[in-house]
Protein backbone atom coordinates (compact mmCIF):
# COMPACT_ATOMS: atom_id res chain seq x y z
CA UNK A 1 0.00 0.00 0.00
CA UNK A 2 1.25 3.53 -0.97
CA UNK A 3 0.73 5.72 1.72
CA UNK A 4 0.14 9.63 1.10
CA UNK A 5 3.05 12.23 0.98
CA UNK A 6 3.20 13.42 4.97
CA UNK A 7 1.78 17.16 5.15
CA UNK A 8 4.32 19.60 4.85
CA UNK A 9 4.44 20.67 8.91
CA UNK A 10 4.99 16.50 9.39
CA UNK A 11 7.78 16.62 6.87
CA UNK A 12 9.39 19.14 7.99
CA UNK A 13 9.59 17.37 11.40
CA UNK A 14 10.57 14.14 9.73
CA UNK A 15 13.35 16.27 8.04
CA UNK A 16 14.61 17.24 11.38
CA UNK A 17 14.51 13.80 12.57
CA UNK A 18 16.80 12.64 9.70
CA UNK A 19 19.10 15.01 10.06
CA UNK A 20 19.68 14.14 13.61
CA UNK A 21 20.29 10.78 12.87
CA UNK A 22 22.42 11.46 10.09
CA UNK A 23 24.24 14.67 12.89
CA UNK A 24 24.58 11.67 15.09
CA UNK A 25 26.40 9.31 12.61
CA UNK A 26 29.20 12.01 11.91
CA UNK A 27 29.47 12.49 14.87
CA UNK A 28 29.84 8.72 16.10
CA UNK A 29 30.77 6.69 13.48
CA UNK A 30 34.61 7.50 13.78
CA UNK A 31 34.83 8.26 17.54
CA UNK A 32 37.04 5.76 19.46
CA UNK A 33 35.32 4.06 22.79
CA UNK A 34 37.86 6.06 25.40
CA UNK A 35 36.88 9.70 23.74
CA UNK A 36 32.88 8.08 23.83
CA UNK A 37 32.79 8.04 27.67
CA UNK A 38 35.30 10.96 28.43
CA UNK A 39 34.31 13.70 30.03
CA UNK A 40 35.49 17.45 29.01
CA UNK A 41 35.21 18.28 32.98
CA UNK A 42 33.54 18.06 36.65
CA UNK A 43 29.91 18.06 36.38
CA UNK A 44 30.01 17.92 32.42
CA UNK A 45 28.38 15.31 30.04
CA UNK A 46 30.41 13.11 28.19
CA UNK A 47 29.17 12.47 24.37
CA UNK A 48 28.04 9.30 25.46
CA UNK A 49 25.76 10.34 28.12
CA UNK A 50 24.19 13.19 26.06
CA UNK A 51 23.13 10.65 23.25
CA UNK A 52 21.85 7.96 26.46
CA UNK A 53 19.89 11.46 27.37
CA UNK A 54 18.20 11.43 23.94
CA UNK A 55 17.67 7.60 23.94
CA UNK A 56 15.83 7.68 27.36
CA UNK A 57 13.97 10.45 26.24
CA UNK A 58 12.54 9.14 23.15
CA UNK A 59 12.03 5.95 24.84
CA UNK A 60 9.62 8.24 27.33
CA UNK A 61 7.86 9.46 24.43
CA UNK A 62 7.22 6.73 22.22
CA UNK A 63 4.60 4.95 24.78
CA UNK A 64 3.36 8.32 25.39
CA UNK A 65 2.71 9.01 21.74
CA UNK A 66 1.18 4.92 21.09
CA UNK A 67 -1.41 5.54 24.10
CA UNK A 68 -2.40 8.68 22.98
CA UNK A 69 -2.90 7.80 19.28
CA UNK A 70 -4.41 4.59 20.28
CA UNK A 71 -6.86 6.48 22.15
CA UNK A 72 -7.74 9.06 19.47
CA UNK A 73 -8.42 7.02 17.36
CA UNK A 74 -11.00 5.18 19.42
CA UNK A 75 -12.63 8.74 19.93
CA UNK A 76 -12.08 9.43 16.03
CA UNK A 77 -9.84 12.35 16.57
CA UNK A 78 -9.35 12.30 12.69
CA UNK A 79 -7.92 15.49 11.09
CA UNK A 80 -10.49 16.56 8.50
CA UNK A 81 -8.98 19.80 7.98
CA UNK A 82 -5.32 19.43 9.22
CA UNK A 83 -4.44 22.11 11.60
CA UNK A 84 -0.42 21.79 13.06
CA UNK A 85 0.01 24.67 16.19
CA UNK A 86 2.07 23.95 18.98
CA UNK A 87 0.21 25.35 21.65
CA UNK A 88 1.13 27.65 24.81
CA UNK A 89 3.53 24.94 26.65
CA UNK A 90 4.53 23.29 23.64
CA UNK A 91 6.17 26.67 22.16
CA UNK A 92 7.43 27.47 25.75
CA UNK A 93 9.16 23.97 25.68
CA UNK A 94 10.49 24.25 22.03
CA UNK A 95 12.29 27.86 23.37
CA UNK A 96 13.45 26.20 26.53
CA UNK A 97 15.05 23.07 24.92
CA UNK A 98 16.64 24.05 21.34
CA UNK A 99 19.92 24.55 20.68
CA UNK A 100 20.16 28.27 20.76
CA UNK A 101 18.15 28.54 24.40
CA UNK A 102 19.67 31.02 26.88
CA UNK A 103 19.35 28.97 29.46
CA UNK A 104 19.99 25.59 30.70
CA UNK A 105 17.09 23.81 32.60
CA UNK A 106 18.21 20.77 34.96
CA UNK A 107 17.49 17.35 33.40
CA UNK A 108 15.07 15.14 35.78
CA UNK A 109 16.89 12.52 37.40
CA UNK A 110 14.92 10.04 35.78
CA UNK A 111 16.28 10.90 32.46
CA UNK A 112 19.87 11.40 33.63
CA UNK A 113 21.61 8.45 32.29
CA UNK A 114 23.23 6.19 35.29
CA UNK A 115 26.19 4.80 33.54
CA UNK A 116 28.20 5.01 30.44
CA UNK A 117 26.55 1.32 27.79
CA UNK A 118 28.84 1.13 24.86
CA UNK A 119 29.11 3.20 21.97
CA UNK A 120 27.58 0.95 19.26
CA UNK A 121 24.81 -0.40 21.44
CA UNK A 122 23.70 3.08 22.18
CA UNK A 123 23.78 3.99 18.20
CA UNK A 124 21.49 1.26 17.57
CA UNK A 125 19.08 1.75 20.20
CA UNK A 126 19.26 5.59 18.52
CA UNK A 127 18.67 4.24 15.25
CA UNK A 128 15.34 1.98 16.41
CA UNK A 129 14.26 4.33 18.38
CA UNK A 130 14.34 6.88 15.38
CA UNK A 131 12.70 4.49 13.14
CA UNK A 132 10.07 4.58 15.87
CA UNK A 133 9.36 7.78 16.35
CA UNK A 134 8.98 8.34 12.66
CA UNK A 135 7.16 5.15 11.89
CA UNK A 136 4.18 7.04 14.35
CA UNK A 137 4.53 10.47 12.92
CA UNK A 138 3.92 8.73 9.67
CA UNK A 139 0.97 6.80 11.26
CA UNK A 140 -0.38 9.78 13.08
CA UNK A 141 -0.60 11.77 9.90
CA UNK A 142 -4.35 11.17 9.81
CA UNK A 143 -5.24 12.32 13.40
CA UNK A 144 -6.13 15.75 14.66
CA UNK A 145 -2.91 16.04 16.43
CA UNK A 146 -3.17 19.90 17.66
CA UNK A 147 -6.24 18.55 19.12
CA UNK A 148 -4.59 15.47 21.12
CA UNK A 149 -2.81 16.22 24.32
CA UNK A 150 -0.42 14.26 26.24
CA UNK A 151 1.10 14.66 29.77
CA UNK A 152 5.28 15.64 29.54
CA UNK A 153 6.97 12.29 30.42
CA UNK A 154 9.80 14.87 31.82
CA UNK A 155 6.83 17.06 33.88
CA UNK A 156 3.62 15.23 34.89
CA UNK A 157 2.08 18.96 35.66
CA UNK A 158 2.42 19.86 32.02
CA UNK A 159 0.73 18.77 29.30
CA UNK A 160 0.48 20.12 25.52
CA UNK A 161 -1.01 18.90 22.58
CA UNK A 162 1.21 15.74 20.06
CA UNK A 163 1.94 18.28 17.45
CA UNK A 164 3.91 20.21 20.29
CA UNK A 165 5.81 16.75 20.92
CA UNK A 166 6.89 16.07 17.68
CA UNK A 167 9.23 19.98 17.59
CA UNK A 168 9.98 19.31 20.80
CA UNK A 169 11.74 15.78 20.35
CA UNK A 170 13.58 17.36 17.52
CA UNK A 171 14.46 20.09 19.12
CA UNK A 172 15.85 18.53 21.86
CA UNK A 173 17.94 15.94 19.71
CA UNK A 174 19.35 19.17 18.18
CA UNK A 175 20.40 20.96 21.44
CA UNK A 176 21.54 17.56 22.59
CA UNK A 177 24.03 16.71 19.83
CA UNK A 178 24.95 19.99 19.51
CA UNK A 179 26.08 19.91 23.37
CA UNK A 180 28.18 16.32 21.91
CA UNK A 181 29.41 18.14 19.24
CA UNK A 182 30.83 20.82 21.77
CA UNK A 183 32.35 18.59 24.13
CA UNK A 184 34.11 16.27 21.31
CA UNK A 185 35.66 19.61 19.84
CA UNK A 186 36.79 20.42 23.52
CA UNK A 187 38.13 16.69 24.28
CA UNK A 188 40.27 17.20 20.36
CA UNK A 189 41.19 20.69 21.63
CA UNK A 190 42.39 19.48 24.75
CA UNK A 191 44.28 16.59 23.69
CA UNK A 192 46.24 18.85 20.95
CA UNK A 193 47.66 21.32 23.47
CA UNK A 194 49.35 18.52 25.43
Amino acid sequence: MVKNPLPSALAAVRTELDDATRRMHRLLDTMDEPTWGRSPGTGRWSVARCIEHLNLTSRAYVPVLQTAFWDARKRGTMAKEPSYRTDFWGWLLLKGVDENARFKMKTPEPFVPPTIEPKDKVIREYDELQNELIALLEDSADLALSKIIITSPFNAKIKYNAYSAYRIIAAHQRRHLSQAEHVFTSLATRLVKI
